[in-house]
């Protein structure tokens, strides 16, 4: 195969919304020659009617390291933990300011523990829901009960909720420990614009907002996310697919012979019952497959996360994906 399949980072295969063309369109050209808000207002209030808050619970950031350097040195003497599996972009993102971190072990089954509460109430505590390398999700439920005995700051990255189903935003003004970053860009299909949503209640957000990074949006950006989730039936028409792809995955793999982690986002995490994940993801990549492996130090050594894709392009993956586990 010479076409390189990349199913490694999950971004969307689906175009973003057609409004985004009409809105640029539109555009005046002229007000390039001045620089942008000194901070994003409109589209603070415009993603805080999209997801049902008010407009001094959030506030519109430059991608997760802005998120994170915002929220931590808002904090800056607590002590940082991360709860297993992680992303692989908090320890860069830790590497990158210096930053010190612990790790909280995940369970048995792969999931984020919530059980090992930290008394320590001078702690922020990150984790993703659903888990940006599993797919697994935390209930509501399970996460308020966590909220009750926990004293810290509790961090939740919810990059992939959109196909997940029900936010912890709900949870903002009850909880004043609660912080969740949001982001469109798997969703919408706009990941090139590397924008994230920091909401909690207003007081956290009062101080974050201080350390938000000055003119930090630009205003094609700006018009861009705007366009884009004014356009539902674009949202939920991918989502819809996306999400019927990715049941038919697990169906077929399990078939083939895979354990696949019930998944609530848009990839799902595959473990062979007789191949190892380095022998498939070495055959892939000579396909020019490419897909996402784990260090060999990591709890999700054995497994290789996959991207879901477009109904044909799944197919061409797992065409190759059996004939390599048939060999």
């Amino acid at each position: 195969m010479n076409k390189k399949i990349f199913l490694d980072k999950n971004e969307n295969p689906y175009k973003p919304s057609k409004n985004i063309i009409k809105e640029l369109e539109k555009f005046d050209i002229g007000s390039l020659r001045l620089f942008p808000e000194f901070s994003p207002q409109k589209l603070d209030e415009e993603m805080a009617k999209y997801l049902n808050v008010e407009a001094n619970n959030i506030i519109s950031v430059n991608g997760m390291y802005e998120a994170f350097a915002c929220i931590i040195n808002s904090y800056d003497k607590y002590k940082i933990f991360i709860q297993e599996p992680y992303r692989d972009l908090y320890t860069r993102i830790f590497l990158y300011y210096k930053m010190h971190y612990d790790i909280i072990e995940a369970r048995e089954d792969y999931n984020i523990s919530l059980k090992k509460n930290i008394r320590n109430k001078n702690s922020i505590i990150i984790a993703s829901n659903p888990n940006a390398e599993t797919g697994m999700f935390i209930s509501i439920k399970e996460i308020e009960e966590f909220l009750k005995h926990y004293e810290g700051i509790y961090v939740i990255d919810e990059s992939y909720i959109n196909f997940a189903g029900e936010s912890a935003i709900k949870l903002i003004n009850e909880y004043k420990n609660l912080i969740i970053i949001r982001s469109i860009a798997h969703s919408h299909s706009i990941s090139g614009l590397n924008i994230n949503f920091i909401i909690s209640n207003s007081e956290n957000i009062e101080n974050i907002s201080r350390l938000r990074q000055k003119y930090g949006i630009n205003k094609i950006s700006e018009t861009i996310v705007l366009a884009s989730i004014k356009d539902e039936k674009t949202l939920y028409k991918n989502i819809f697919d996306i999400v019927l792809e990715r049941d038919r995955l697990d169906t077929l793999l399990s078939k083939e012979g895979f354990i696949v982690v019930p998944s609530r986002a848009n990839f799902i995490l595959i473990k062979h019952v007789n191949k190892s994940a380095d022998y498939i993801y070495k055959e892939l990549e000579n396909r020019n497959i490419f897909v996402k492996k784990y260090d060999e130090n990591s709890i999700l050594s054995d497994f290789l996360r996959v991207t879901i894709s477009t109904h044909k392009i799944n197919n061409i993956f797992l065409n190759e994906l059996k004939d390599i586990v048939n060999k």
